[in-house]
């Protein structure tokens, strides 16, 4: 086979290695939608994550007709790792009040997508959230969650599922979230294209040589 030839087959395998490499994994890809509960409920979502170590989650947040952000009627969203609280926030999903972050990792996007501000509608809303994460080793259980502020604390407490509710939908958890479109070749891939192009100065070294023995 002529220089030619060989160059164009080495870097197809290159690109194509390189391309395997760039896909996040997806640990965990949860259905496109779950039915309201009320606030005061959780539930958990659990995967293996192999050797675990660094990933990320997507997710939407639904809230039905008035659940409450900053107010005399706050309500608030938790979301654990392995039973510790990662983020936590809340939100003017119809029923009125301020957005506020407590607190999220480093990373972590909250946006409310709502845009209704401090108003009263009774339409609900949602607020998309994607955060990091660092996972253990082995199954890993994700707790999402929502409680009213109790009338012990100064406020108005529980509500029922027909004043106000939530959901969400869209839960994506892969080994790098920024990553989730195999856009940026990750670690492994770099070193695949690496050695790749370290072959290809090999033969194009031989094949130096071996014409100008030729000659």
């Amino acid at each position: 086979m002529s220089l030619r030839p060989r160059l164009a087959a080495c870097s197809a395998a290159i690109f194509m290695l390189a391309s395997a490499g760039a896909h996040a994994t997806v640990f965990f890809s949860g259905p496109s939608s779950m039915a309201p509960m009320a606030t005061d409920q959780s539930f958990d979502v659990s995967f293996n994550a192999g050797s675990g170590g660094l990933a990320g989650l997507s997710f939407v947040l639904d809230g039905t007709r008035s659940l409450d952000g900053l107010s005399f009627y706050e309500d608030d969203f938790t979301l654990s790792l392995n039973n510790v609280a990662i983020l936590s926030g809340t939100f003017n999903l119809g029923g009125g009040g301020s957005d506020a972050v407590f607190f999220a990792p480093v990373g972590a996007t909250i946006d409310d997508v709502t845009g209704i501000g401090t108003a009263i509608t009774w339409t609900g809303g949602h607020v998309n959230i994607a955060t990091p994460l660092t996972l253990a080793a082995g199954v890993n259980t994700l707790t999402f969650g929502y409680t009213s502020r109790t009338s012990s604390d100064g406020y108005y407490g529980f509500q029922a599922l027909g004043d106000e509710g939530w959901a969400t939908h869209d839960v994506l958890v892969t080994s790098d979230g920024t990553n989730l479109a195999g856009d940026i070749p990750e670690p492994a891939s770099w070193a695949l294209m690496l050695l790749g192009f370290g072959g290809l100065g090999a033969m194009l070294r031989r094949s130096r040589l071996e014409g100008l023995a030729a000659v």
